[in-house]
C-alpha cells in the first residue's frame, strides 16, 4: 500500500489540501487491505464497490476525517467511512448521517436483505423524530441478528421468516421516515408476523400506499406485495 503512503492527502474544514494524519493513512491502508476490489451484488443494476479506487484523500466532517470507500449502487452515491469504521452518508447539504457501526456490519446487512428481498414481503412507514432509532422491545418478535444490526438497519430472522426495519428518508423531511418490512417464505404468514410488529412500533404512518424499493412499483400499505 505504498501508493497510499505516497498520495493521501487530506482536505480541511476550508477546502485546502493539507497532509493526511498519520491515522488517517493507517486507516485507508486497513480498509484497503481489507476490502479493496470487493464487489456485491445490489437489488438493482448497479453493484456495491469497495475500495478506494486509487483516490487516497480525507475529508474534514463533523463527525471527524471520512473517506470515500464506498460506492453503494442501490443508492447510486459514494459512501464516506470513518476512522474507526464507521459509514455513512452525506445527501442533500444534510450532516454527515451515521448508517453502519462498521463495514462488517454493512456487508452482513446487505447480505441478509439480498437473502429475502425476493420472499413475500409487506411493507409499513414509520415517522420518527430525526435521529431517534424505533424503540422495539422484541419480545414477541423473530430472533434478533446483531451481526447485520446497526444504527439505520434492525434485523430479526428464523430461517423462514424475517423483520427489517430501515431508515428510508433523513433528508427531505423535518423528521425521519423509517420502512418496516416483515418477509416469509409462506405468504399466508405475514400477517401473523406484521402483528407483534404493530404492537411495538410507535409514529406508524398511515398512506393508501407508498413506493416498495424490493418490487419496484406503488403498493398499499401493510398489505402484501403482490
Amino acid at each position: 500500500m505504498d501508493w497510499i503512503e505516497r498520495t493521501a492527502r487530506a482536505v480541511d474544514h476550508d477546502g485546502v489540501e493539507v497532509a493526511a494524519p498519520a491515522e488517517a493513512v493507517e486507516a485507508m491502508i486497513a480498509f484497503e487491505q481489507r476490502y479493496g476490489g470487493l464487489w456485491c451484488p445490489a437489488l438493482g443494476p448497479n453493484g456495491m464497490e469497495y475500495g478506494l479506487d486509487g483516490d487516497a484523500r480525507v475529508y474534514w466532517t463533523a463527525q471527524g476525517w471520512v473517506f470515500y470507500g464506498i460506492v453503494d449502487g442501490d443508492w447510486t452515491c459514494g459512501v464516506e467511512v470513518l476512522l474507526d469504521g464507521r459509514a455513512g452518508m452525506t445527501l442533500a447539504d444534510r450532516p454527515l448521517r451515521i448508517l453502519n457501526r462498521s463495514i462488517d456490519q454493512r456487508l452482513e446487512a446487505h447480505a441478509l436483505l439480498l437473502a429475502v428481498h425476493r420472499w413475500p414481503h409487506l411493507a409499513l412507514e414509520l415517522a420518527l423524530p430525526q435521529g431517534r432509532t424505533p424503540a422495539l422491545v422484541g419480545t414477541d418478535l423473530l430472533p434478533w441478528v446483531d451481526e447485520a444490526s446497526g444504527p439505520t438497519d434492525l434485523w430479526w430472522f428464523d430461517g423462514a421468516s424475517a423483520v427489517h426495519l430501515h431508515l428510508s428518508n433523513w433528508w427531505t423531511k423535518d423528521h425521519d421516515i423509517w420502512v418496516a418490512r416483515c418477509f416469509s417464505r409462506d405468504a399466508t404468514a405475514l400477517n401473523q408476523i406484521k402483528e407483534p410488529l404493530l404492537n411495538e412500533v410507535t409514529g406508524l404512518l398511515e398512506p393508501d400506499e407508498m413506493w416498495c424499493s424490493l418490487c419496484g412499483r406503488c403498493t398499499a400499505s401493510g398489505r402484501p406485495c403482490s
